[in-house]
């Protein structure tokens, strides 16, 4: 030591791919955020187009086409990359974009109110499978139950409203926190299985809850279900009233919309900062490996409680706007089929991969209602192509991408072949 410090050229190589290149000059910037809003424009039109095909043929033929188009696009090696790295570098920009566009959606279609009231249905499905996400996608916990969480925010805040007059603002937490509850109650048990183990037992859950349903008339009315849900209301405003901004009317459905789309965003948050918070990061070690998180001093039966009662909070919470939005609800909207279609949003999203989990969410809501025309043949297609997407991405469309730096392959074998040697002989690193 006495010498001189010791060239340690691997540090040195290292400590420059882990600095952050945020010296982009202002008409890069400019020019990103250019490229940026023209490509989300132009899949936002995409998206219109596709809503607006009345015939299912059409739309059939123009999914086939959208999906081609994505398949050659892809090919091309770096277009992905790229615009990943540009939503990565401006995600302040990139969110504010997407804001934009999800608020136009209800003023570009006001003359549609089915339209209007189907995007609200998926905003609904969104704020559960970010819900799920969070059990699945972050802690890697199978959950196959969901509907039950549904279920519960449903009720809950429904016959409060109905039997006590409980306001929705007081209904939505409450529902949500019932709803974690249940989740609580599902996940101590299970805390002894792992796996497709897990997965027949939450299974097993959802049926007796769906069976209790119908059955505790006391408590859901049973099969009659709950009638006469009222609306939200701020400030004696009505959520069944149109709104009319500057003369510009928008039919009631917006209302319901903007609501969920709010909903949305706080998940989202939460979300974010659950997955970059020390308690995301355990869930990571448990989903990867939890008897090793254990040996590393992971409480893996807390960590487990808290991701079954969170994932269930949010789907509480989409269960309370469907209830007050629908009016009604009944055993029939929380079958089977229901927990099914909520774990399928995530595994085609991408598990992990929150803005995944958004477009999963709204596109198996959107195509399957469109398709209606086909009756029992659109469920054939769908299924169909779940299983395509399945063989040939089974990661989902939009898999979660662990945060990792190139490494120059010519650098590191350099840093091989000057490995052990002195400050004095080894070359430097550009």
């Amino acid at each position: 030591m006495g010498e001189g410090k010791q060239a340690v050229p691997e540090l040195d190589f290292f400590r420059s791919q882990l600095a952050r290149s945020g010296g982009r000059s202002l008409s890069e910037r400019i020019k990103d955020r250019g490229l940026l809003t023209v490509v989300f424009l132009a899949l936002f039109a995409l998206f219109l187009v596709g809503l607006a095909i009345e015939s299912a043929v059409l739309l059939v033929g123009y999914i086939a086409a959208v999906a081609f188009g994505a398949y050659v696009i892809g090919r091309f090696k770096g277009t992905g990359e790229r615009l990943q790295n540009m939503v990565q570098a401006d995600r302040g920009y990139t969110f504010l974009l997407v804001f934009l566009l999800a608020i136009s959606y209800p003023i570009i279609f006001s003359g549609d109110a089915y339209l209007i009231h189907i995007a609200t249905l998926a905003c609904i499905y969104v704020i559960m499978a970010l819900g799920l996400n969070i059990t699945l996608g972050f802690a890697g916990l199978l959950d196959v139950g969901f509907a039950v969480y549904f279920a519960a925010g449903a009720y809950t805040s429904a016959q409060l409203a109905v039997l006590f007059d409980v306001p929705f603002w007081i209904g939505l937490p409450l529902g949500g926190l019932v709803a974690a509850f249940f989740g609580f109650l599902i996940a101590w048990p299970a805390l002894r299985v792992q796996g497709h183990y897990l997965a027949m037992v939450t299974l097993g859950y959802g049926l007796i809850m769906n069976i209790l349903h119908r059955n505790l008339k006391f408590l859901t009315n049973g099969t009659d279900g709950v009638l006469n849900i009222p609306p939200p209301s701020i400030a004696g405003f009505d959520f069944l009233q149109p709104i009319s901004i500057f003369g510009f009317q928008l039919p009631f459905q917006a209302n319901f919309y903007y609501l969920s789309l709010a909903l949305i965003i706080v998940t989202i948050f939460v979300s974010y900062r659950l997955q970059n918070s020390n308690i995301g990061r355990c869930w990571e070690a448990m989903r990867e490996d939890d008897i090793a998180g254990k040996c590393f001093g992971i409480n893996l039966t807390r960590m487990k409680l808290m991701a079954f009662s969170t994932g269930a909070f949010f789907g509480g919470i989409g269960g309370a706007v469907f209830a007050h939005m629908i009016g009604f609800v009944h055993p029939d909207n929380f079958m089977l089929l229901t927990s099914i279609t909520i774990l399928a949003m995530v595994l085609i999203g991408g598990m992990g991969n929150i803005w995944g989990v958004v477009i999963g969410a709204v596109l198996l809501i959107l195509i399957p209602e469109r398709l209606r025309e086909f009756e029992n043949l659109r469920m054939l297609l769908f299924g169909a192509s779940m299983a395509l997407i399945m063989i040939y991405r089974p990661q989902g469309l939009f898999p979660s991408a662990r945060k990792r730096r190139g490494v120059d392959q010519k650098k590191m074998e350099q840093l091989i072949e000057n490995s052990g040697k002195s400050g004095a002989h080894a070359r430097p690193v550009a």
